[in-house]
């Protein structure tokens, strides 16, 4: 076989890697937190589905394949009184994990090398279970193994997360994996792998560079897609060994043979009948079964990718939220205000914004619109139905204050969460946007703040820090009050190891004025990321 990115003959009888273990030690997978696999955001789906999660603060939490703790670390440093085991085949990825474990100091996680098969009733109960990018990567006997344990270690009133690939969606991401894999066979060096995997899409983008069928536009797109992401993706998603896709309905039936049954997806908007076409809803609406109708709307959709929520088959699980569940859900929302329209007949104004999401939104409901500007104006903080009424009483004029009511602001709001433009959750924020006293940054951002330029935030997710963000979150220890932070950060400035450039400073600013400037500044960029716990 000739390299299609050079004239380099592949020996045909190259031994092909074999060992899942090998293949993740050598090129390691990137170790990343997942937001949707979120004990908060268990908790709170659990919890308006009618079940009594255990509070994540005091959990018990296994990840299976945690690789080098991305995901696991972020959750031990948010609740030091949980304790967060994972579980890793890799034993490069485990001693990545062990060695960040011994930075951070942190006592309530551990990261054991090993198997899922190996995991029996004696390593003990847990009230969240997260396996994330692993089950559609093994063979069925590890697949049957992390089902067993998702049933066989979790405690009564658990919830375990698990992400697969889904039919019929990845069908054609498939195709683009099979016609990899026959490329590369006989090529056993995992960067040769790649680096042919690679050169191949390049081959069949420039070889159809003209044409403008279906075929031809989605090699076009995968292949832009794969450009943007690192080797590690492309090796362990479409050059492993294992990679199975499953219907939905078939991996629920394997689901309910572990005695488990569906909770929710990560993604509530994604289940919603009323986020498809009026034709779509009149051939959903008559199936009844959740999980059948779940398999057409993927098909509909061509759905490539689930991470789905998982119970105790013995669990009444209820998805008729009541109006008592309602206030108690907590809203946020980011919206851009597009425009307005007023209707010259009833004097109403139709007013539309583009969700954070990317949606269209509009309403005439002039609450609605008060309702979304403060959730806009306070986010990423969420805020109960109640909470909104309580505000905007205080700030409308008195025809439209005798007008607000919980239960139609609940109401529009969870309809905009099915519709995918409201964020909620159950439990009060872990994160704070002004008035701090002691500004305090979690343990695990703090340390990877010292070790490179990412860090995670309260929402779990991965955040692109500035240089100058970077040297000043190590001190926000919360044992320090702003005045302390100001001369720490002036002793940085005057010793040449903190350069400055305000992003609205004037080149009047005295020089002494300028750590209180840049605190103030790095302190608002840092609440807006997410980045900042609430005071003690």
């Amino acid at each position: 076989m000739t390299s299609i990115q050079g004239s380099t003959t592949i020996p045909a009888t190259a031994p092909r890697v074999e060992s899942a273990q090998q293949a993740y030690d050598d090129v390691p997978y990137g170790s990343f937190p997942v937001s949707a696999s979120h004990p908060d955001r268990l908790y709170s789906m659990a919890s308006l589905f009618g079940q009594k999660p255990v509070l994540p603060d005091n959990a018990r939490i296994l990840e299976i394949g945690c690789a080098g703790g991305g995901n696991l670390l972020p959750l031990a440093s948010l609740f030091p009184n949980a304790t967060c085991v994972g579980v890793e085949l890799s034993q490069v990825q485990c001693d990545y994990g062990t060695k960040a474990i011994e930075f951070t100091g942190f006592n309530n996680v551990t990261i054991q090398q090993g198997s899922v098969t190996e995991i029996g009733p004696e390593f003990g109960e847990f009230d969240y279970i997260l396996c994330h990018g692993v089950y559609s990567w093994v063979p069925d006997f590890v697949r049957e193994a992390i089902l067993r344990v998702c049933s066989q270690n979790l405690s009564p009133n658990g919830v375990a997360y698990v992400s697969y690939n889904v039919m019929p969606g990845w069908y054609f991401k498939g195709m683009i994996r099979g016609m990899m894999l026959e490329h590369v066979k006989g090529i056993a060096e995992p960067l040769k792998r790649i680096g042919q995997a690679r050169a191949l899409l390049k081959f069949l983008v420039d070889a159809n560079v003209n044409s403008h069928t279906t075929h031809a536009e989605f090699i076009r797109t995968e292949a832009a897609l794969l450009q943007k992401l690192p080797d590690s993706y492309l090796m362990h998603e479409y050059l492993e060994e294992h990679n199975n896709a499953f219907y939905f309905r078939d991996f629920i039936r394997e689901v309910m043979q572990h005695k488990l049954q569906f909770l929710g997806e990560a993604s509530i908007a994604s289940t919603w009948i009323g986020n498809f076409t009026r034709d779509a809803q009149k051939g959903l609406e008559p199936i009844a079964d959740a999980i059948q109708r779940g398999h057409y709307m993927d098909c509909i959709t061509g759905r490539t990718f689930r991470e789905t929520y998982l119970v105790h088959a013995d669990r009444t699980v209820n998805r008729n939220i009541s109006t008592e569940q309602l206030q108690e859900v907590r809203f946020s929302a980011k919206m851009e205000y597009l425009g307005a329209e007023k209707n010259s007949s009833t004097g109403s104004v139709l007013k539309r914004y583009k969700s954070k999401t990317g949606m269209t939104v509009q309403s005439n409901d002039t609450i609605i619109q008060h309702a979304l500007e403060l959730l806009t104006e306070n986010y990423p903080q969420s805020q109960s139905a109640t909470q909104l009424v309580e505000h905007l009483r205080k700030t409308l004029p008195k025809e439209l204050s005798e007008k607000l009511d919980v239960n139609h602001i609940a109401g529009n709001l969870i309809q905009g969460v099915l519709a995918g433009w409201v964020e909620f959750r159950i439990l009060p924020d872990r994160l704070q946007l002004r008035g701090h006293k002691k500004p305090k940054v979690t343990d695990w951002a703090r340390c990877q703040a010292q070790a490179g330029k990412y860090a995670t935030n309260l929402r779990h997710e991965f955040i692109n820090l500035s240089e100058i963000n970077r040297q000043i979150i190590p001190i926000l220890d919360g044992t320090k009050e702003i005045p302390e932070i100001v001369r720490e950060v002036s002793f940085l400035i005057q010793s040449g190891l903190l350069k400055v450039q305000l992003a609205h400073a004037e080149s009047n600013i005295p020089a002494g004025e300028i750590p209180k400037r840049l605190v103030e500044e790095v302190l608002s960029q840092l609440a807006m990321q997410s980045l900042l716990m609430p005071d003690a």
